[in-house]
């Protein structure tokens, strides 16, 4: 029987002229493809772990039933991340096609993006050190760029990049996981500016009340509001839990 199978996968399958594989590869690209999807869909989740690790608190409702509340939420912040990389390192995406394409109406594409990168790095460059925190568009630009380059690793054959080219997935999740790992203190920062400027986390002022009399049950700097819990900073490093029950509301300045 595992000759059998060992035979059948050995075989070389012709995919187009110049392009053959064998059942191992095909399986070994799938399993790359479904490993590449479930990164992406967890990176959110990643950069949440990476903020609640330097604010020294951790949300166990998030990930046993309110993940995907917080992560459509998270997920808003990638889009605009992946969005500012389209402004910063479009280009690169673009010469790539242009190189492949010989299209020269791509090579003058290529050129208007060069100018849109160079004025959106400057835009974000004035901000951050407005802000005081220009950390933020190494941050944003090193990315983008690895984003940039793993879509452009996939243009110089589809088909043929299909089955063979397993090294731009590797390295673009090794690549996209160590970036914020290695800078946790701005990864954390530029989630908490999304949990502020969305009213569920940051810092900003919160109280839990009492349905009945409107009471106050506590208040304080929310690190982070979820379905089931209200996560309120006590003292200097310390959280406290509340559970959001029937007979509490929440309200935040």
């Amino acid at each position: 029987m595992l000759h059998q199978v060992n035979s059948l996968l050995s075989k070389k399958v012709n995919l187009s002229e110049g392009i053959s594989v064998d059942g191992y590869s095909l399986i070994i690209r799938a399993g790359l493809y479904f490993i590449t999807a479930s990164w992406i869909a967890f990176y959110p989740a990643y950069l949440l772990l990476i903020h609640m690790k330097e604010e020294k608190f951790f949300s166990y409702d998030v990930f046993v039933g309110g993940l995907f509340g917080i992560t459509s939420f998270l997920f808003l912040v990638f889009i605009l991340i992946a969005i500012s990389s389209i402004y910063m390192w479009g280009f690169v995406v673009i010469f790539r096609n242009a190189t492949i394409s010989k299209s020269k109406s791509m090579w003058v594409l290529g050129g208007v993006f060069v100018l849109v990168s160079f004025l959106f790095h400057m835009l974000l460059f004035y901000s951050g050190l407005a802000s005081g925190k220009p950390e933020r568009i190494f941050w944003l630009s090193g990315l983008g760029l690895i984003f940039a380059v793993a879509v452009s690793s996939y243009m110089a054959n589809p088909l043929k990049n299909l089955v063979s080219n397993w090294l731009a997935p590797i390295a673009g999740i090794v690549a996209s996981a160590t970036l914020p790992l290695f800078n946790m203190g701005v990864t954390s920062d530029i989630v908490k500016t999304g949990l502020e400027n969305f009213k569920v986390g940051g810092g900003v002022e919160a109280s839990v009340h009492k349905v009945e009399n409107g009471e106050t049950i506590k208040s304080g700097s929310l690190l982070l509001l979820t379905p089931q819990y209200v996560y309120l900073r006590e003292g200097k490093s310390g959280y406290l839990s509340i559970s959001r029950a029937n007979d509490t509301f929440v309200a935040v300045k």
